[in-house]
């Protein structure tokens, strides 16, 4: 499903590797723009998701309405990128898990990244995983987040990450 994280399934990758502590990469890769309708879930897919708190809204597009349909095609941009987060156990011979993909117009800003990697960090803790650290290519949003995150030559003034502070236990 687009832009569903699924923690729900975490529980059982990190039983069947014995190990509770995960890195999380990200990547966004360009794809060929297309608006598809998906039956079952009654979504359209391939349009770019909106962000809330730097998090997709999964299933947003949703109508039975042809106007806000026609809307959309003419006001949200279609998305020219897939966004794809992947956790991987500190387990050696363990594979990779799909965390979420979805759809985007790759223009969210360092602020909207460091928020999804909080909320992926608080959701994973709720499953009882710890996110070691977050991996991404050298875009100069995510490495702004990474320079808000520590601290380094950035700051945030009206956002305080250091209130969610989880420590590790090894």
């Amino acid at each position: 499903m687009e832009g569903k994280f699924r923690f729900q399934l975490l529980q059982d990758y990190v039983e069947s590797n014995k190990c509770n502590y995960v890195f999380v990469a990200e990547d966004a890769t360009s794809s060929i723009s297309r608006i598809d309708y998906d039956a079952t879930l009654n979504s359209f897919i391939g349009f770019s998701a909106p962000l809330v708190n730097g998090v997709p809204q999964s299933n947003f597009f949703q109508t039975e309405n042809f106007e806000q349909l026609e809307l959309w095609f003419n006001d949200i941009d279609k998305a020219k990128f897939i966004n794809l987060y992947m956790l991987k156990s500190l387990t050696l011979s363990a594979p990779p898990f799909i965390l979420s993909a979805y759809g985007s117009n790759n223009k969210a800003k360092a602020i909207e990244i460091l928020r999804r990697w909080l909320f992926i960090h608080d959701q994973c803790l709720i499953q009882g995983v710890h996110v070691i650290g977050f991996s991404s290519d050298a875009d100069a949003r995510y490495l702004r987040a990474m320079r808000l995150c520590s601290r380094f030559f950035a700051t945030l003034p009206n956002f305080n990450i250091f209130k969610h502070n989880a420590p590790y236990h090894v």
